[in-house]
């Protein structure tokens, strides 16, 4: 009997053994299974991280292309040419940071960050020598073959003055035209202004003395200015008057002088020579009644500068590489020599500059004309005189 109950005491052991055995197996498999579990989720984590990560990136490079290409290799460089040969009319389109010009008989806009272009008018004009267009970017003065005429890009068409026109300029409002011309008759040089809804002209100016003048609006005013187009032999004094010719105010009046007004027309940027030799260019800034005048040690003309909205700085490029006998501006203004120019960044309070590029980034030579900047001043536009190229520089 006590025999039968060891054997049976030693078989309940036993299988309370096995059992043990079989539990620890069994919970081994259970860890071994979660923590395979474990790492294949933190490993399929990493996949769709990786994946959406990608996706992000895919989306932003969509995005940006859309607007502002991140991968665009216009955007590696400071300086990008938009388009070649023969450019005119540059401005920029109303709301936009896209610069709108004439080339070869067709309106053109350009993105400066893709370079893309985009017509949007044409007409055939022959040979334009200038073309200006009004404030609102509708219409345009323009001179073909010696011809003036006015362009509407909203219906393609074109209205011939009758007057024999040296030069003409927008009113204000975009509804008059402001223009100097010859009467061959009693052989004097007027300014008139002339309403194009009504057709009434007007002389503002009577007799003048000079055969070639510039013209110019003094911003947030009615006014107008005229004065003799630069010239190292002529002291050019800035003559600047209401719409109806009263009101008649003179500025400077050294030679060869040039002028251009700040955006909320409380300063006037001036160049000048130092004598009437044109040896060498100057520029300065003065306020609106021509007082508190200071030069700014560089070498320009403000042909080549155009005003930050701020009303302080200016973007200009420096005139480079004029022959010893050149007289300035006149063989730069008649081409008798290209500049290699540099670009500046200048307050004309404390008369601080900031170069713009270092010379390895220029990557052709070029001789500026036409500045224009963007309203986020983002970019500067500009027309390179020696092949009528347009390019932009990314300030």
């Amino acid at each position: 009997m006590k025999e039968i109950n060891a054997t049976k005491q030693k078989i309940l052991i036993g299988g309370f053994i096995i059992i043990i055995i079989l539990a620890i197996v069994m919970i081994g498999v259970m860890f071994f299974k979660k923590d395979k579990k474990v790492v294949q989720s933190i490993n399929n984590s990493k996949t769709q991280n990786k994946d959406k990560q990608k996706n992000e990136n895919v989306k932003t490079v969509d995005q940006g292309n859309n607007t502002r290409p991140k991968n665009n290799n216009s955007n590696k460089s400071k300086f990008l040419k938009l388009t070649s040969d023969n450019v005119t009319g540059l401005k920029i389109k109303k709301g936009t940071n896209q610069a709108i010009f004439f080339q070869k008989q067709n309106i053109l806009t350009v993105d400066p960050f893709s370079g893309k272009k985009h017509a949007i008018g044409s007409y055939p004009f022959k040979e334009v020598k200038k073309f200006l267009w009004a404030k609102n970017v509708n219409k345009a003065i323009i001179n073909d073959s010696g011809e003036y005429y006015i362009y509407n890009l909203e219906n393609n068409t074109v209205n011939k003055f009758k007057d024999k026109i040296d030069i003409a300029i927008w009113n204000a409002t975009d509804n008059k035209i402001i223009y100097k011309y010859y009467n061959s008759k009693t052989h004097k040089r007027k300014i008139r202004v002339s309403d194009l809804q009504s057709g009434d002209n007007k002389v503002l100016v009577d007799n003048l003395p000079y055969r070639k003048v510039d013209l110019i609006l003094q911003p947030n005013t009615d006014r107008f200015c005229y004065f003799p187009t630069p010239d190292a032999r002529v002291k050019g004094k800035l003559f600047c008057l209401d719409s109806n010719g009263s009101n008649k105010k003179e500025y400077g009046g050294r030679y060869g002088q040039n002028y251009l007004w700040s955006p909320n027309g409380n300063k006037i940027l001036t160049s000048f020579t130092k004598e009437n030799t044109g040896s060498s260019l100057v520029l300065g800034v003065m306020n609106k009644n021509g007082g508190e005048a200071k030069g700014l040690s560089f070498g320009t003309t403000v042909k080549k500068c155009v005003w930050s909205k701020n009303n302080v700085d200016i973007y200009c490029a420096m005139v480079v590489g004029a022959k010893d006998n050149s007289i300035l501006p006149n063989d730069w203004r008649d081409k008798e020599f290209y500049s290699k120019d540099t670009f500046w960044k200048i307050n004309t309070d404390t008369g601080k500059k900031k170069r713009l590029t270092e010379l390895k980034d220029i990557i052709e030579e070029l001789d500026t004309a036409s500045l224009i900047i963007d309203p986020e001043e983002e970019f500067l536009f500009f027309i390179n005189r020696k092949n009528g190229d347009l390019w932009r520089l990314k300030l």
